[in-house]
């Protein structure tokens, strides 16, 4: 994300760190909203969806982490935010994508709050703590790789779907493309995932990494058709969505199927 900021956007990010570090948190809260709507407004409407709420909620954690805090003032800042906001407020983002900047620096000392965001019970929350986790992961991949193990082998569904979905090469995790082994290290853990959440994540991941990679791709389809599990195949064919679109007799050969539908794409076999 570019780092344009703006002096009024500066001055803005000071003064509600201002007021929510010495106990002016209603004042704070509310300087908070209004800047999260005028960066969104800033935003030239055609631009709104493709540059949307997760964009201006990182923009604001990075205005505040520019300000040159320490690290545990930084995450105070992260949790006091968090902790005056319901699920469903988008302006929660601004708390989690501050504690993955945090993260960076810290991932150990990060992992509790982002064990526990992942469990959240609106989606909204989860769907930003995947994507700020992500900041967190390639400066610190050996000491993440196993937390994000144990994350898969969770008992916990939406912490199984983390897992997964902080791990598509997307943003920045695009080095994923050429190192695919470190997240698929973690993805063979939820091979046999039984609930639809987590399971359409690593189907998706997979799809991801087709784009670069599909003779990987497709041989992973291979043995998950062959593992012989039911679960396993639904992720193989989940998988296959962008293979399709470019070898569709093949995917279909390696599934067993007859034809192939992906939203408004249909394929089918050729006679003969």
């Amino acid at each position: 994300m570019k780092t344009d900021f703006s002096q009024a956007e500066l001055s803005a990010a000071a003064a509600i760190t201002q007021d929510l570090l010495t106990g002016k948190t209603e004042r704070g809260m509310e300087r908070l909203r209004v800047l999260k709507d005028e960066i969104h407004q800033a935003i030239p409407e055609k631009l709104r969806i493709g540059r949307g709420i997760t964009r201006v909620v990182e923009r604001i954690s990075m205005l505040m982490a520019v300000q040159g805090l320490p690290d545990e003032i930084m995450r105070n800042l992260a949790l006091v935010i968090y902790s005056q906001l319901k699920e469903e407020d988008l302006l929660i983002g601004v708390a989690i994508f501050l504690m993955a900047e945090y993260g960076e620096r810290h991932p150990v000392e990060a992992f509790g709050f982002f064990e526990t965001a992942a469990s959240a019970g609106h989606w909204v929350v989860r769907e930003f703590t995947a994507g700020a986790f992500r900041k967190t992961i390639k400066p610190n991949k050996d000491v993440i790789f196993p937390w994000l193990q144990k994350m898969a082998q969770s008992a916990d569904l939406n912490q199984r779907r983390f897992a997964s979905e902080t791990l598509r090469p997307v943003t920045y995790n695009k080095w994923l493309i050429q190192q695919p082994e470190y997240s698929l290290n973690v993805l063979r853990l939820l091979f046999k995932e039984t609930h639809q959440y987590p399971r359409t994540s690593v189907g998706n991941n997979l799809s991801d990494l087709s784009r670069k990679q599909p003779e990987l791709i497709f041989a992973i389809v291979k043995d998950l058709i062959a593992s012989g599990d039911v679960n396993s195949r639904w992720i193989a064919y989940r998988a296959s969505r962008n293979l399709v679109k470019k070898e569709p007799q093949r995917v279909m050969d390696l599934l067993r199927v007859e034809e192939y539908h992906y939203k408004d794409r249909d394929f089918y076999r050729k006679e003969g």
